[in-house]
């Protein structure tokens, strides 16, 4: 491998997962596996175990209280027995191969169990029911089987694309035990469709985790896209009123 594209592992306190579920959530559509592994991490109190570097990154950090943070995160809970990675870092198309492979790596050499992968879908319809439809992409049959005990609606035809998707063939193809948890994803930021997959896990493994403040974040989303659409309708029929006058708006 190319060292200008290495991915590499920092583990600033190293930890024995051996047998443990790791969770990612990278940036991919309507955030959503960003934001659920991010409040995944937060409300399970984990502890940061390390974090990824690599020289294919974009040069972008987040900074937390004043201070630089690292973009693509580990943390551990040793309760749970979970490695949660959380990543803000939006990966280059042609570095996401190097980076799965890399992410696939680090797993086999840690001997963690099984993978699960958070991440949005387009807004498929939600079939009557008054709850979010979570959907899901298993890499080997004794996940789908997973995913099924659980209601969640396996996608068994279809396209998929960006890093979660080509980390979920890396582990198909090394035999690695993974599944996908995909949101209905109906905003830019949606925190309705991460909620979901956090009250999916919290149906898969007992963790008992609040949604109330994603919910809450989702309504405020949703009233300022709502009063934004509203501002762009009365533009639009002030000008169309205008034009119909004969007037035509002028910009300086």
């Amino acid at each position: 491998m190319d060292e200008k594209t290495l991915v590499k592992f920092v583990e600033t306190k190293p930890t024995n997962v051996s047998g443990y579920t790791l969770i990612e959530g990278f940036p991919g559509m309507g955030l959503v596996g960003t934001i659920a592994a991010k409040y995944l991490s937060e409300k399970l109190e984990c502890k940061e175990m390390g974090y990824i570097e690599s020289a294919s990154f974009v040069p972008i950090i987040r900074v937390h209280n004043g201070l630089p943070v690292h973009p693509s995160r580990i943390y551990v809970s040793e309760k749970y027995r979970i490695v949660i990675l959380v990543s803000e870092q939006i990966v280059p198309q042609m570095f996401t191969g190097n980076l799965s492979n890399g992410i696939a790596d680090w797993i086999q050499k840690k001997k963690i169990n099984r993978i699960i992968s958070l991440s949005g879908i387009r807004a498929l319809p939600n079939k009557g029911s008054s709850k979010e439809t979570v959907y899901g992409i298993a890499s080997d049959e004794a996940s789908k089987k997973m995913l099924t005990q659980h209601k969640v609606e396996v996608i068994k035809e279809g396209i998929t694309s960006g890093i979660t998707a080509l980390m979920m063939l890396e582990f198909k193809d090394r035999s690695l035990e993974a599944f996908s948890l995909l949101g209905n994803v109906h905003i830019a930021a949606d925190y309705k469709a991460s909620a979901a997959l956090i009250e999916k896990l919290n149906e898969m493994f007992a963790f008992d985790i609040d949604t109330g403040p994603l919910k809450k974040e989702a309504k405020e989303t949703e009233k300022a896209l709502l009063e934004h659409l509203k501002q762009m309708k009365q533009a639009g029929e002030q000008t169309q009123k205008l034009e119909s006058q004969g007037h035509t708006p002028m910009y300086t």
